[in-house]
């Protein structure tokens, strides 16, 4: 037998730690539950526990016999399509017409009651969109990815095809014409400019002679060391003519003078405040003046903003490490412009055309023609007839000469 748990219960909290309490909790909860439903069943007499059932059992009327769930099976089931039996030749075929439409009707309700409905995929081709077919898709296979909302859209307002300069045409005006061939040329004087600066950037430094680079790199060494010199002569003197003495105490009156001149310099500091903001009051005019020139600004900087948002969305983005370059515009020069459209010359490249295109659009970034390289560096292996030295070298010549002499 295990030993009883001894515990102190010297005061009320340990006293309700350690007594059992439950007998007294259920003795309790089943006098409530009692109380609840109408006192003890055994202080009850038996006429309010039992009753005495005086109905006829076996004597059943016909409308409980109707309603009882085994007699339901006996009733017409009207959702059960009748069957049409043959009654011999009819003269009437309208009749016949009916009946059978009433019964591909019937039919046709009975499929749509149905939970799986079959999508028709009849559509006008030309009309703007078309049904969405849901597919099936295998459970045991993981979801497919879809891809993002804007993809396959362009960010620009470039249109596909975009339409010619007009002095591109087989018979252009001369202002087009020029307006035509001053474009290109400042695109071309944009390239050349950029490639000089280019070279420039990446020209060899000036030669220097070694005597002229001893002269530069010693400019100003000999002056900083006599300065040195008389600046440490000159403290050393300093020092031992100026005896070390601390500061002087200063005297009551010094410090009431101090004093008076802090509080006189804070009184003109805000005589000074209140008459500027007396001037700004005076001055309401010129300062809504100012906001009106500070409002024109800000609408100048708005519409600066607004046309470079729409010069930006007529450029391509940088979406790769290449950066488009801007190509010439197709021009003709004006020995080679004609009235006749069959003479005119096309030196544009269709595929071209549509590679830069989309390009331009950001559809696909901007790549480099990448020129033909190996992948992989060539190894080179020596002959073994290197590896040996100058003399079995020679011994091996020589037995072949030998061996050719003897095969003649």
């Amino acid at each position: 037998l295990s030993k009883r748990k001894r515990v102190s219960k010297k005061n009320k909290k340990s006293w309700r730690k350690h007594t059992d309490i439950q007998d007294v909790e259920k003795f309790l909860e089943e006098k409530i539950r009692e109380e609840r439903t109408g006192g003890a069943p055994s202080e009850k007499e038996s006429s309010d526990l039992f009753y005495i059932d005086k109905s006829d059992i076996f004597e059943t009327s016909k409308s409980k016999l109707n309603s009882m769930k085994c007699h339901s099976d006996l009733q017409i089931d009207t959702r059960v399509a009748p069957v049409i039996g043959y009654s011999g030749p009819r003269k009437n075929k309208k009749r016949k017409l009916a009946s059978m439409e009433s019964t591909m009707a019937t039919m046709e309700n009975n499929k749509g009651s149905s939970s799986e409905k079959k999508i028709s995929t009849s559509f006008d081709i030309w009309g703007d969109s078309s049904p969405k077919q849901t597919k099936l898709l295998d459970p045991c296979l993981p979801p497919p990815v879809l891809p993002p909302q804007k993809y396959k859209e362009s960010d620009t307002v470039l249109r596909a095809v975009e339409v010619p300069h007009p002095g591109a045409s087989y018979n252009p005006t001369f202002a087009d014409h020029q307006d035509l061939l001053q474009s290109a040329l400042d695109v071309e004087v944009k390239r050349e400019k950029s490639n000089a600066k280019a070279k420039r950037d990446a020209a060899p430094p000036i030669a220097i002679s070694e005597v002229e680079q001893l002269q530069e790199m010693s400019v100003g060494l000999n002056d900083t060391q006599n300065e040195e010199v008389d600046k440490v002569s000159e403290s050393e003197l300093v020092e031992e003519s100026a005896p070390s003495v601390g500061p002087e105490r200063k005297t009551k009156t010094q410090r009431n003078k101090e004093k008076i001149e802090r509080v006189k310099a804070e009184e003109l500091a805000a005589a000074k405040e209140a008459r500027r903001l007396g001037h700004q009051l005076n001055r309401v005019k010129a300062i809504k003046k100012e906001i009106r020139a500070e409002e024109r600004q800000t609408s100048v900087q708005t519409a600066e903003r607004t046309v470079k948002r729409t010069e930006k969305q007529l450029r391509p983005g940088k979406y790769g490490p290449g950066k488009f370059a801007e190509e010439q515009p197709d021009y003709i020069l004006p020995e080679e412009v004609s009235s006749s459209l069959r003479k005119l010359v096309n030196s544009n490249n269709a595929v071209k055309d549509r590679f830069t295109s989309l390009q331009k659009r950001n559809l696909i970034e901007i790549r480099k023609k990448v020129a033909p390289h190996r992948k992989y560096k060539l190894k080179k292996v020596e002959k073994w007839r290197v590896k040996l030295p100058d003399e079995l070298d020679d011994l091996v010549k020589m037995k072949r000469k030998k061996k050719i002499k003897v095969a003649e």
